[in-house]
């Protein structure tokens, strides 16, 4: 948020997280800008009018759920027309293995990784920062199409360290508009 406020955007970050949207605040104010701080689940409807925003930046969160179209639905139902949407995923990648920073990678797991479908998983992976799920790109890319935008830039990205940086990007990043 500071990026965009810096570039004299009105600013609303929507989270579920307390500690994440505190640090939000501390950052806004510390810096001197106002944001609008909304705590909400992005799985339910999002608590925004139709048409309420030009652009909604979307970072990698999609690994905290399991159902990404309702979240593709709802940012086209938020945005203005000719509005944009920014948004990073994870590829999956990571999922696929239990120890990304030890040679030989070994394939542990199908994707995409879902903890709730399979309990042994859920038990294992389940902790205090949530249940993480990976999704396809028909999903994730895929989602966004029929949610009715139209894909207008691709990214990819490795991640800054890590074993798995080295053999393949990890995440992707979409630029759509809502005609």
């Amino acid at each position: 948020m500071p990026v965009f406020a810096a570039l004299g955007a009105d600013c609303t970050v929507l989270d579920y997280s307390d500690s994440q949207l505190a640090s939000e605040k501390m950052v806004a104010d510390r810096e001197g800008y106002a944001i609008c701080i909304v705590k909400a689940d992005m799985t339910k409807p999002l608590p925004f009018a139709d048409g309420a925003f030009d652009l909604i930046f979307h970072p990698v969160s999609n690994c905290y759920i399991e159902d990404v179209c309702h979240v593709w639905n709802e940012c086209y139902r938020v945005l203005a027309k000719g509005g944009v949407l920014l948004a990073g995923m994870d590829n999956g990648l990571s999922y696929l293995f239990d120890d990304i920073d030890t040679l030989p990678l070994t394939v542990t797991h199908k994707l995409p990784f879902n903890p709730l479908k399979d309990p042994q998983l859920y038990e294992k992976y389940a902790d205090d920062d949530g249940v993480q799920f990976s999704h396809s790109l028909e999903e994730q890319i895929g989602g966004q199409i029929n949610a009715g935008f139209i894909l207008t830039g691709l990214y990819e990205d490795r991640d800054r360290v890590g074993l798995l940086r080295e053999y393949a990007p990890g995440y992707i990043a979409t630029r759509a508009v809502k005609p």
